[in-house]
């Protein structure tokens, strides 16, 4: 592993490729999210952000939309037409919605992108049908196949990555889950858990777009690495944003996740890295439940033991293997230069 920087990154603005397929990946969600007019369906389009509690349509915080846009770059990086892997694109982001739907209930969320989550406002059982409504709704937008003969073959692959890939992300999470009661967590078996939770999507979404793009398996099985990697650097970063990010950017509190407990990267590898006493006292706040963490006191000893420039390190290293796979890739001059700006965001963004 690399030495710890010396100086840590600047956030980078959101690469203008996201806003190059926004629209058509919005009207391709929609019509996905179409149905009955039931408050089931309000569910799923109030988690899209499209609506509020009462139906009405609104102007809110509709997520990154990162996954179905990796998907639709490396598709025409590959030299594949973007639009041939919409439905498949609308597909993944309904999948990762429906997860957080189930996420934000299991770890008891009331608040997700600045507004209440959809169990807080129609209970859990309510959520739980909302969330496996837009699983199902993922895998029948998958089946809309590009047209030409070839069409059912890449909805059936499409609809075949897409449960592979939901099938790690299931592993990873009850890993997650499981964690939550153990003191003992490594950081290998912490990065396993994330290769399935976050990195096994954003594998995924480039998967998908090679699959499109009418790549063999090697490539295809390249650019799922690719992701993983990426993927697993989009979380790192992510578990340093949720306790030393800027509350004005994230939109959550200072030491957010310390005050959930959360086990992220920086948290077991001060476990395993702090002077006895200070791994005494933080497995003390992360065990009791009479109240919760001292952030200031928990944060002091995660700097103490470094882990902050070590969790800055590990970043670079996942993206440093991910450039490694890139270079491999027979993707185009320009799809090359987009895939690193969007790279360099996900290792250094600030929200």
């Amino acid at each position: 592993m690399r030495s710890p920087p010396t100086g840590r990154p600047a956030p980078t603005a959101t690469p203008e490729v996201f806003a190059r397929y926004r629209a058509r990946l919005d009207r391709a969600l929609r019509e996905a999210v179409e149905g009955p007019d039931l408050p089931l369906y309000t569910m799923a389009r109030y988690q899209m952000g499209w609506v509020d509690r009462a139906g009405n349509p609104v102007a809110g915080d509709r997520g990154k939309t990162v996954r179905p846009t990796l998907c639709l770059l490396m598709c025409e990086a590959l030299g594949g037409n973007p639009d041939h892997a919409l439905p498949a694109a609308a597909g993944l982001e309904l999948l990762h919605n429906f997860s957080l739907v189930h996420d934000d209930i299991m770890d008891q969320d009331h608040s997700r992108r600045g507004r209440p989550t959809v169990w807080d406002v129609w209970g859990v059982p309510q959520a739980i049908d909302a969330g496996d409504l837009m699983h199902v709704l993922a895998t029948l937008s998958a089946l809309r196949g590009p047209p030409g003969p070839d069409g059912p073959l890449l909805a059936a692959e499409a609809v075949a990555v897409l449960a592979r890939g939901c099938s790690r992300m299931t592993e990873g999470q009850h890993l997650d889950i499981a964690f939550e009661s153990r003191d003992d967590v490594t950081l290998d078996q912490y990065l396993g858990m994330v290769d399935g939770k976050t990195a096994a999507l954003i594998g995924t979404a480039f998967e998908l777009g090679a699959v499109f793009a009418g790549n063999n398996r090697d490539v295809r099985s390249a650019c799922r690495e690719y992701g993983r990697t990426l993927g697993t650097a989009f979380q790192i970063r992510d578990d340093i944003l949720g306790i030393w990010g800027e509350p004005e950017t994230t939109g959550k509190p200072v030491g957010s996740d310390l005050m959930r407990r959360k086990k992220t990267w920086p948290v077991v590898h001060a476990w395993h890295h702090a002077a006895p006493a200070d791994q005494a006292r933080l497995h003390t706040m992360f065990q009791s439940r009479a109240c919760a963490p001292d952030v200031a006191d928990a944060t002091a000893i995660l700097e103490r033991a470094g882990s902050r420039e070590a969790a800055e390190a590990q970043v670079s290293q996942y993206q440093e293997a991910s450039d490694a796979w890139l270079r491999i890739l027979p993707v185009s001059a320009w799809g090359r230069a987009q895939l690193v700006e969007v790279a360099r965001y996900i290792a250094q963004r600030a929200k």
